[in-house]
């Protein structure tokens, strides 16, 4: 069994793997679990903490980058996701969480061709709906991490999330991805329609205020 003891810090995020997360660390208990990665190379381990409840569920982060370091011993750090995790036990040997976790990934699974296709060009369409056809996803051949990709930028809420890094079969995760890209791109569309609308006073035409003022008055 892959597993190992890591220290936890909960938080009320979900970090992907290959995913960067940027945080700022304030509670000694964290400036130390911080100072313990770095001195020994060591991941930590992001769990979601949603209300009162801790998932069992999260995502290693390494430290990529100390981003600044105040004289009150408080740092900004970039960090990166690592890999998925299995809380087995809590360990309470420290004044932060630890736990032992086994690690895990997806299943080996055959992921249906046109489901990839649909996929890939719904984020691209939406990414040019945000963006207003500025950048493209180029250069993707892998299925899991794509996923990922879509799933960190993609609007969901908490639960849905985390729903989404639990899975262990992309193909899952693509149908609920592809689901979830068509609501957002309905709300963009809307957005956009109602922006045009706007620009336009609601009737086709230029609001006669802006007419006025571009005539100097």
């Amino acid at each position: 069994m892959n597993s190992s003891e890591i220290p936890l810090f909960p938080l009320n995020t979900v970090l992907f793997p290959g995913m960067p997360l940027h945080l700022h660390i304030f509670e000694q208990r964290y400036k130390e679990m911080v100072q313990k990665c770095l001195d020994e190379k060591l991941e930590f381990g992001i769990l979601l903490l949603h209300e009162t409840q801790l998932c069992q569920v999260g995502c290693t982060a390494r430290i990529t980058q100390i981003l600044r370091q105040f004289e009150n011993g408080n740092m900004d750090i970039l960090t990166e996701g690592r890999r998925r995790f299995r809380v087995l036990d809590v360990l309470n040997r420290e004044s932060y969480l630890e736990a032992a976790v086994e690690y895990f990934d997806d299943d080996s699974e055959d992921i249906p061709s046109d489901l990839l296709k649909k996929v890939l060009d719904a984020y691209q369409k939406m990414i040019r709906l945000q963006t207003r056809g500025v950048g493209a996803v180029r250069g993707i051949f892998d299925p899991v991490h794509f996923s990922f990709i879509i799933a960190s930028t993609i609007d969901l809420v908490l639960r849905e999330r985390q729903s989404l890094l639990e899975l262990t079969s992309t193909t899952a995760r693509m149908r609920k991805l592809d689901t979830a890209l068509l609501e957002t791109m309905g709300k963009l569309d809307k957005q956009e329609k109602m922006k045009r609308l706007a620009e336009m006073n609601g009737h086709g035409k230029p609001d006669p205020e802006e007419s006025e003022s571009a005539n100097g008055e």
